[in-house]
């Protein structure tokens, strides 16, 4: 991976280091809750269709 690898990776970590905050629990309650419903709403549009059993 040579030195320029390492450096970008170090780099990389050192970002993610100073970049971490507290979680949002209310964003993260409401993307969550939007992927059960789109996921619910997919799997009730599969199981109207006919080519399922």
């Amino acid at each position: 991976m040579g030195t320029n690898g390492l450096k970008a990776i170090g780099v990389l970590l050192a970002l993610r280091r100073h970049a971490k905050r507290h979680a949002n629990w209310t964003l993260s309650i409401a993307v969550l809750s939007t992927l059960v419903i789109v996921g619910l709403l997919a799997l009730y549009l599969i199981r109207e269709t006919p080519e399922f059993p």
